[in-house]
């Protein structure tokens, strides 16, 4: 009887332990998620604003340079293009770009993943250096909330990160954002605070909430927005903001919402499309391409303005990868080699194509070369100078493709023929909704060959296939020891 009470003591002691541990475990929660905010580098924002005073201060006469317009799309798969190959779909105005300008066939986002992908884009990094390498959420969310729990992961984006309207907005352009921003809702991370002299659009992602449209800084279409009326929204402040008279050039970033599900379409869109109402959403899409080019070329301005069309990463739950495995949120190709076409007659000639691999990192670099501005010179920029190539038709610069995962691991890494994919955990054994990731790799993955990724050929190719190992285990080592990238 005496060892019953005694078990029953120490159960009961046990028991107290583990309440009092959980209930430890819930107060520095609570306490992180009170304390904690996204912690900016003092000394990198000095840097960064001693560069752009610099560049402020090299304005003073400058050549002509183009207007800039970047057309970032949701989710748009490689293969949701009649450009890119879909008999479903048909985009004829954004075809007509890709006709009379570049269509580039081994396109890289820089993540398969929203928030991370544009972070990188935005800034020329890739997104563990730029320090958001999540999906961001609006504050007070659950998953959000979790976030600041665990006290270490960025919620928006650090503050000493240079992003590309900053750096044109500095050089004299006038710059104007429409649509989904995803970088953080909290200063000094909103559209306003990073180099935006306009601005209208949605902080987050369509599934979420609240769903509201701003104007600057100013709530004008409350929770919940009527994404019915996306369209009209977004199309009419693209053209506000071209449709002025100004004695500087412009950059204009496009990032709409769509087709990022749900899906939402106009009733005089409803059923205009093969491809469902996926399709019907693509193909407005391309009408406001089309209102952008018909305002442009009424201007006169067409002929010098750069308009860049691609999408943040691979489609998800629908839409067309293309001829290559994988979607969204994964560094198959699927997830992160989607459409991209430039269009510039003053110096791109028409109908090119090229199949040199081009990744979103790549942006920021290419456009201070163009514009003859300098790079920053206490960070590293992961992207490459193509304009050349983009331009001029020169050769591509030789450079490794990096494949980052949505957890901040280095998946995989390509140059021109072969795809080095680390040992990782794929699909086994489950059910429909539960299943165990069985390890399985390294791979080598004759692109050229094979670009939807079924071929192991490490084997056959043993000295690529050590090569692009040493380069990935270099690559993976240097973040390792300078994540952020400083110099």
């Amino acid at each position: 009887m005496n060892a019953v009470r005694l078990l029953v003591r120490i159960l009961g002691s046990l028991a107290l332990v583990a309440a009092l541990a959980v209930l430890l475990v819930a107060v520095i929660g609570v306490v992180r998620i009170i304390t904690y905010e996204s912690a900016d580098d003092a000394d990198h924002l000095e840097a960064k604003q001693d560069y752009l005073k610099a560049i402020a201060a090299q304005q003073t006469s400058q050549p002509e340079r183009p207007n800039i317009i970047v057309l970032l799309f949701d989710d748009l798969g490689y293969g949701d293009l009649s450009s890119y190959g879909s008999q479903s779909i048909a985009t004829p105005r954004i075809d007509a770009l890709a006709a009379g300008g570049l269509r580039l066939d081994n396109y890289y986002a820089p993540s398969p993943v929203c928030t991370s992908s544009r972070a990188a884009l935005l800034t020329g990094r890739y997104a563990p250096r730029a320090g958001l390498n999540i999906v961001a959420f609006p504050t007070g969310d659950p998953i959000e909330l979790s976030m600041r729990a665990q006290g270490t992961l960025a919620t928006r984006l650090p503050a000493e990160e240079i992003m590309l309207s900053e750096i044109l907005q500095a050089a004299g352009y006038e710059t104007g954002m429409v649509g989904k921003w995803h970088l953080g809702d909290q200063s000094p991370s909103r559209p306003m605070d990073r180099g935006h002299d306009r601005y209208v659009g949605a902080l987050y992602s369509n599934d979420m909430t609240p769903f509201a449209i701003y104007s600057d800084d100013e709530i004008i279409h409350e929770a919940p927005f009527d994404q019915t009326k996306m369209k009209e929204v977004y199309e009419g402040a693209a053209l506000d903001f071209i449709d002025q008279d100004r004695d500087r050039p412009f950059f204009l970033y496009v990032a709409h919402n769509f087709p990022h599900i749900p899906l939402f379409a106009p009733d005089a869109d409803l059923g205009r499309s093969k491809g469902g109402l996926y399709g019907d959403v693509i193909e407005g899409l391309d009408d406001t391409v089309g209102a952008i080019v018909t305002l442009l070329e009424r201007r006169g301005e067409l002929e010098d303005t750069l308009i860049l069309v691609t999408s943040d990463n691979g489609p998800w739950y629908e839409g067309n990868p293309g001829p290559v495995r994988g979607r969204k949120n994964q560094t198959w190709e699927g997830g992160m080699r989607v459409p991209f076409i430039a269009h510039w007659p003053a110096r791109i000639a028409p109908g090119r194509e090229s199949d040199a691999p081009v990744v979103g990192v790549d942006l920021v670099p290419t456009l201070l070369a163009l514009l003859g501005l300098p790079a920053p010179n206490d960070r590293i920029l992961d992207g490459s100078d193509v304009g050349p190539h983009l331009f001029d038709e020169d050769e591509p610069p030789e450079r490794w493709v990096q494949y980052w995962g949505t957890g901040g691991s280095l998946d995989a890494i390509r140059g021109p023929r072969f795809k080095y994919h680390r040992r990782r955990g794929v699909r086994g054994v489950g059910t429909e909704y539960l299943s165990v990731n069985l390890p399985q790799g390294p791979w080598l993955f004759d692109l050229e060959r094979d670009p939807n990724e079924s071929y192991d050929v490490s084997e056959r190719y043993p000295e690529d296939a050590a090569r692009l190992a040493a380069a990935y285990q270099s690559q993976l080592e240097s973040s390792e020891t300078n994540l952020r990238g400083w110099r």
